[in-house]
């Protein structure tokens, strides 16, 4: 008998001694472990994109989706364009380099290129981009790069026939066989509309263009993808997944239809189109909005009559910036971390993973190599290309995936029957519909239900900044509206979720600045360390969110040393913490206390009174704080109570 079959005996005795357990027994077991808490309540998880994630997914999900009769490379290409995925050829590893001057541009490039990068990626819409504004500056940028050697995306707003142009005169004088040359030219001015929020020409002059640069492209750049469909001004205004693919899939639709319209049919335009999703902080949803994007895009190609080959998606990622912080930026690492082995799951073509100081400054090569290696660890070092869709069949993820795929679909055609994209822009819906699904990821923000470690959790109250970081925010999109702008639609909601916290950090830094101390917050510890700890941390925590300088004293069960302590300290907000057994017996005391010496102060319960409320405040307290409470409101309110704000 072979070793495998006695391995397989073994096993299979192994799970005979176990009986198979019901669902509903798991479930039983569940809500007794949740000793009479609300199962649906606890259990049950409501994504931004409305779609609810179960606790636990069973076998019997698969058997419903379309996964279960797919494989990579056929059938709508869910799970993957190519059959042999990235055993046959890895991702490119497409990093930015923000320097705008050519010389130093081509310096940066070439030691990049010599050490794993593989692609160059220009968005010209980002701080420093390079400057290409004739021949001279794209030879000395591009100067001693082998064109076929590397992949090319440029992402040029508006100037993608100038761009596409500059570069096959540079290729000509490089001697260069333009079909071998591979890359994305990227134009898509709904993309810019949106970022900008203006267009300096009409749309169907735009259109125009889009034509002519598919055709520019078919007759110069035979290996180049023509148009893009960038979703990061979208992204980094707050939408959710779902919104953010819907309005890929109904940028794609509009670009189809204006090139139908001027002669270029869908086996020819189907396969330049290039989309660009952004990546964000929710792992399992955005490795399904991913996979999800391919066989929508399949979908829409074969409704317009496309072949199967036309309807494989060209598809590339960049890790966003709704979700990236100024404040503890090393965190970003790991954020774009975990983005990045999103996408490679989702099997995309390219990834851009964005350097953990591009909020704050000009990334240096040391934030470079820290972004360009989190790529080539997964690719070298976690054997990822040696799998071929490592997510497929995983139950989680082929019901996710068909989830947000259903929902994405949805919203599409909710755009469709405002009149496509383009009408859905200027009539305001898309940018109303993204400033909702924002206002509640921030209002989960601030009752820290949604978190970023190092701002809303876990502040670092005494990190220094970054050398050379700016007090301001980098842009996030490709530019200004154009004062003398023909198309003008309601501007997308600027930002990051960050931002708010910022404000309150920046508010109490020049407070310290003016002071020489932050705003106090004094904590006034009731009994034995054991007996405050918690509730001592949990206020720290809450409010170093805002910036406060938080000074503790030793505890006591004494009502008059602890005010004495309070008062002493020059805080104008005193929190008391302790147990809830002894709240009860001294809270009274300890706020008459303190109020009798400085009824100025304000004086704060770490902890939910419950039926003392009353009784407290009539003793002098003024309000508390507990889990519930909103984090970045209570931060607002008390650094503009102490004149922070």
């Amino acid at each position: 008998m072979s070793e495998t079959t006695t391995e397989t005996t073994a096993a299979e005795k192994l799970a005979a001694e176990f009986a198979p357990t019901s669902h509903e027994e798991w479930k039983a077991a569940a809500e007794k472990l949740l000793k009479g808490a609300p199962f649906d309540k606890i259990m049950l998880t409501k994504t931004p994109e409305n779609i609810t994630l179960q606790p636990i997914y069973e076998r019997p999900v698969l058997d419903s989706l379309p996964a279960a009769a797919t494989l990579p490379g056929q059938d709508g290409y869910l799970r993957g364009t190519g059959a042999a995925g990235y055993r046959a050829e890895a991702w490119d590893v497409a990093q930015e380099i923000p320097l705008a001057d050519p010389a130093a541009y081509n310096a940066a490039l070439l030691h990049d290129l010599g050490v794993g990068q593989n692609a160059v990626s220009v968005d010209f819409g980002r701080p420093n981009a390079l400057r290409l504004d004739g021949a001279k500056d794209i030879t000395t940028a591009f100067r001693g790069v082998v064109p076929a050697a590397v992949a090319w995306h440029f992402h040029p707003g508006l100037r993608a026939r100038d761009i596409a142009k500059l570069f096959w005169a540079w290729l000509t004088v490089e001697k260069a066989d333009a079909k071998q040359v591979r890359g994305s030219l990227n134009y898509d001015p709904l993309g810019v509309l949106a970022a900008r929020g203006s267009l300096p020409k009409s749309l169907e002059n735009l259109y125009d263009d889009l034509a002519n640069i598919v055709r520019d492209a078919r007759t110069f750049l035979p290996a180049f993808t023509a148009i893009g469909v960038h979703t990061g001004a979208y992204h980094n205004a707050g939408a959710s997944a779902v919104e953010e693919l819907g309005i890929a899939l109904a940028t794609g639709v509009e670009y189809l239809r204006a090139l139908d319209k001027r002669g270029v049919g869908i086996e020819e335009a189907a396969p330049l189109f290039a989309f660009h999703l952004a990546v964000g902080g929710n792992f399992f949803v955005e490795l399904a909005k991913l996979r999800a994007a391919r066989p929508l895009w399949a979908r829409i190609v074969a409704e317009f009559g496309g072949s199967e080959k036309a309807r494989a998606l060209h598809l590339h990622a960049r890790t966003g910036l709704f979700n990236k912080t100024k404040h503890d930026p090393h965190v970003n690492i790991l954020r774009t971390t975990t983005e990045t082995l999103g996408a490679v799951l989702a099997g995309v073509e390219s990834i851009t993973v964005g350097a953990y100081d591009e909020l704050v400054r000009t990334p240096d090569e040391a934030s470079r190599r820290l972004a360009r290696n989190t790529q080539i660890i997964l690719q070298e070092e976690c054997e990822l290309t040696s799998v071929i869709d490592p997510a497929g069949g995983s139950w989680y993820v082929e019901k996710l995936t068909d989830e947000i795929a259903a929902a994405s679909w949805a919203f599409f055609q909710e755009i469709e029957g405002k009149g496509g994209l383009a009408a859905a822009l200027d009539a305001g819906f898309v940018q109303e519909r993204i400033a909702a699904t924002r206002k509640g990821k921030e209002k989960l923000f601030g009752q820290r239900r949604l978190s970023l470690v190092g701002t809303n959790q876990y502040p670092n109250i005494a990190e220094k900044p970054l050398a050379g970081a700016t007090t301001g925010d980098a842009p996030c999109c490709s530019g200004a509206p154009d004062a003398n702008a023909v198309v003008v639609v309601p501007p997308l909601p600027a930002g990051r979720l960050a931002v708010s916290y910022e404000r309150l950090r920046a508010a109490s830094a020049a407070y310290k600045e003016k002071n020489g101390h932050g705003p106090k917050i004094h904590l006034a510890n009731i009994g034995a360390l054991r007996r405050h700890k918690a509730r001592a941390d949990f206020t720290r925590g809450f409010f170093e969110t805002g910036g406060f300088e938080i000074t503790g004293a030793e505890g006591s069960t004494d009502p008059v040393v602890i005010a004495e302590r309070a008062v002493a300290s020059g805080a104008q907000l005193i929190v008391i913490c302790g147990h809830d057994e002894d709240y009860a017996t001294l809270v009274p005391a300890i706020c008459s206390e303190i109020k009798t010496r400085a009824p100025q102060l304000t004086v704060i319960l770490a902890g939910n009174p419950g039926e003392k409320e009353a009784e407290f405040k009539a003793a002098g307290l003024d309000t508390f704080i507990f889990v519930k409470s909103d984090n970045y409101e209570t931060n607002r309110q008390y650094l503009e109570k102490v004149g922070a704000l």
